[in-house]
């Protein structure tokens, strides 16, 4: 944690391109993509987002053991993501305190980058261009914090499997509303496509979700598949080794 503003690191950068490119592209139709690093490790962040959290009330990590009946070298990881960019101590993943610091990292930096949202998002309000403007935050898959003895997104679980998504489409529902509805990554382009009038010419595997936006209660997709390489079987950086598929369910 460093006393620096926010351009210490790239999500600063990248704030501030995407705000210039919406002054650019403010008086015509346009697709902007953002891509925000964090919260990706390393868990950096300025000071500031450090502080907005006591570390005393950072909560413990639910559920640390792994279930008993599975293969943990087809089911979860090593941390070995982790453990490649941190000076672990060693027993440090099992110690109480280095968790909390690292968890006490993750709020920091999910802190920092929502202020880089928020500053795209001001400047959407400041263009007058929110009333016309469908927003989409998406995260491409979750993380462990420590859930079932495990660090990082390469596992078959849903601590990694699910991941964060909010739309935001003018006219539609008020802001935070919840659906409990199935979707999946590859139904984002399909209902963009569907709330902005396109026409798609080829078939896809994705499916529409406006419904859902239209109506929250209503049902989503009956399952959602997730995809997961076991890094037990990976032998080089070039073999992917077997894939895992995993399918949710509304109760499985």
């Amino acid at each position: 944690s460093v006393p620096l503003d926010d351009k210490t690191y790239p999500d600063g950068w990248i704030a501030e391109h995407a705000v210039n490119a919406l002054k650019e592209l403010k008086d015509e139709p346009f697709f902007l993509a953002v891509g925000f690093v964090k919260p990706h490790l390393p868990f950096n962040a300025p000071s500031k987002y450090w502080d907005q959290y006591d570390p005393n009330q950072i909560p413990p990590v639910s559920f640390q053991d792994p279930p008993s009946e599975i293969e943990p070298g087809m089911s979860l990881n090593s941390a070995f993501e982790l453990l490649g960019q941190y000076d672990v101590p060693e027993g440090g993943l099992k110690n109480e305190s280095y968790i909390r610091k690292l968890r006490h990292g993750y709020c920091a930096a999910v802190s920092y980058v929502d202020a880089q949202v928020g500053k795209v998002l001001d400047e959407l309000d400041r263009l007058k261009l929110t009333e016309n403007t469908i927003v989409v935050l998406w995260s491409d898959h979750g993380f462990h914090l420590g859930e079932l003895d495990s660090w990082g997104k390469h596992t078959a679980f849903e601590h990694a499997m699910r991941s964060p998504l909010m739309i935001r489409v003018p006219g539609m529902n008020a802001p935070g509303v919840l659906t409990q509805a199935l979707t999946e990554t590859v139904d984002i382009y399909p209902t963009l496509a569907e709330l902005c009038g396109l026409k798609l010419t080829e078939s896809i595997d994705g499916n529409s979700f406006v419904d859902i936006l239209e109506e929250p209660n209503a049902e989503g997709d009956a399952e959602a598949f997730s995809y997961h390489r076991p890094w037990s079987y990976k032998t080089n950086p070039y073999d992917s080794g077997p894939w895992a598929t995993t399918m949710r369910t509304d109760r499985y």
